[in-house]
């Protein structure tokens, strides 16, 4: 409703609200909170009304955030300093409970435990005197690792009018917290009534549209039958273009009205977040596909789960199909590939060319569309990002599409290198949703094959597999398709002689 000039339908925020809700985003990380919006929130706080920050809204709050989690030096976000609260880096994507500790006005229920979760680069939060702490959430892993601990998760000035949690879905989830919202601002039953009536018509419209304040509307959106399509996109390594692959994809099959959802191979979750911005849908519990130690549900368990209420699903990949096979103290599937063979889905294969070409890409993807179709995945297609298409004449792209039928592949795109200014192309850090996200569907409409790719698409089925086989034959087939023999002749001492 607040949009960055601080006004709703030409009135102040300050005057027009008695709350403010801030949400998660990356408004401290790329700079982009307007000094108008600034004010209305300060004048908001100071004023007594009820500022509430969630995730980067409570960024906002605080004094300031330490950003450099990839830097050898601290890189330093001012927050508006209404909160006595400092942000360090500290990864957390779990599923948590946490517990109310102190009243505030969130809620006065102290030693009730509520449930959500966690979807943080900087989520150390280092309290200051004029704080106090009113959340604490338990969680599990941290930094990647196993490493139980209590954070803290929320807090609130001394006059608990101004709150700042970094637990998502709190509202969502917790009937405890809107109780005491209610009861906080003083709302009676036909105002209640009346609020969630207006709230439904407001976010029926929001969810129309692709992006925030685009203008972009998605058509009217197809009836759901039967079960739902799944699509997997894997890539050659982390860093290949998945994220802005599917935050495209994402976009564009909203916009053409698909009930759209994308889930997260692994418990990093928070590269869900540029697509999940674009077709506004949420972060539920099925929302991350548990490998090994990392991740929430099994996967035929999620998109089940999800398929009762979307009827497309993208699922996206952990880093590379294979790294975790290896992993053999955790209970399988700890790999990319392992989920696509056990869900049987369409794959697809992200080359990422930036770093060695188009000629190394297209070497590189063939041999990972081999080793995967062994595996029993079902290869679907192959898309080419971060593609140098400045020198790629006719007769080239006709050789390469050439070279993928003979494989069997279809080429579903060839992906033009994009810049992004900064670091605003790594979700982690410093993301400019709004650029990132409209780029990703400009990209996906004009490079990929987006009715092919559709096409591709099947329902996800159960499949009983044996992750310890599946591993042996990886380590057979990496022996046996590039072993080499040594042959000792009298010519010719210690040469190697490749197997056929």
């Amino acid at each position: 409703m607040v949009k960055e000039d601080g006004l709703i339908e030409g009135r102040p925020a300050s005057e027009a609200l008695d709350m403010m809700i801030i949400p998660g985003g990356s408004l401290v990380e790329s700079q982009t909170l307007s000094g108008k919006l600034a004010k209305e929130i300060t004048k908001m706080a100071d004023s007594g009304k009820f500022v509430l920050g969630i995730c980067s809204g409570f960024q906002i709050l605080s004094k300031k955030t330490d950003i450099g989690r990839l830097s050898a030096t601290p890189i330093m976000r001012q927050g508006l300093g209404l909160i006595d609260a400092e942000f360090l880096p500290l990864i957390c994507t779990d599923l948590v409970k946490a517990t109310i500790v102190a009243p505030s006005n969130l809620t006065d229920a102290v030693g009730v435990e509520v449930k959500g979760f966690h979807c943080h680069t900087y989520g150390n939060v280092v309290v200051g005197k004029g704080t106090k702490p009113i959340l604490l959430s338990h969680a599990k892993r941290l930094n990647y690792h196993s490493d139980p601990r209590d954070l803290v998760a929320g807090v609130a000035n001394t006059e608990g009018n101004v709150v700042g949690i970094i637990v998502h879905a709190l509202l969502d989830q917790n009937p405890i917290i809107i109780d005491g919202i209610i009861g906080s601002l003083g709302i009676k039953s036909q105002e209640l009534a009346e609020i969630k009536a207006v709230n439904a018509k407001l976010t029926g419209r929001i969810r129309t549209e692709v992006g925030v304040s685009t203008g972009i509307h998605a058509v009217a959106k197809s009836p759901k039958t039967g079960t739902a399509k799944a699509l997997l996109i894997t890539a050659l390594g982390s860093g290949s273009g998945k994220t802005f692959i599917v935050t495209g994809l994402a976009s564009a099959l909203k916009k053409k009205g698909l009930a759209v959802d994308v889930v997260k191979i692994g418990g990093d979750i928070r590269d869900l977040v540029p697509a999940l911005y674009m077709i506004k849908e949420p972060i539920k519990g099925y929302s991350s596909i548990k490998i090994g130690e990392s991740g929430w549900k099994q996967p035929f368990d999620a998109i089940r789960k999800a398929s009762r209420e979307y009827g497309f699903i993208i699922i996206e990949g952990a880093m590379s199909a294979f790294t975790g096979l290896f992993m053999n103290h955790a209970e399988g599937p700890t790999s990319t590939a392992e989920v696509a063979a056990a869900l049987g889905v369409p794959t697809v294969v992200v080359g990422e060319c930036d770093n060695e070409g188009i000629e190394g890409a297209l070497a590189s993807s063939l041999n990972y569309v081999s080793l995967l179709r062994k595996l029993g995945v079902n290869v679907a297609g192959v898309i080419l990002n971060k593609v140098r298409v400045s020198y790629l004449t006719s007769e080239i792209r006709q050789f390469i599409q050439s070279v993928y039928s003979n494989a069997g592949v279809e080429l579903l795109g060839i992906v033009p290198r994009v810049n992004l200014e900064g670091r605003g192309a790594i979700p982690e850090i410093e993301i400019k949703y709004e650029e990132f996200g409209a780029k990703a569907l400009e990209v996906a409409e004009t490079s990929l094959e987006l009715d092919r790719i559709v096409r591709a698409a099947t329902p996800a089925y159960v499949k009983e597999l044996d992750y310890a086989a599946l591993v042996e034959k990886f380590k057979v087939l990496l022996t046996e398709d590039f072993g080499v023999d040594v042959s000792k002749d009298a010519n010719h001492k210690g040469c190697l002689k490749m197997k056929d």
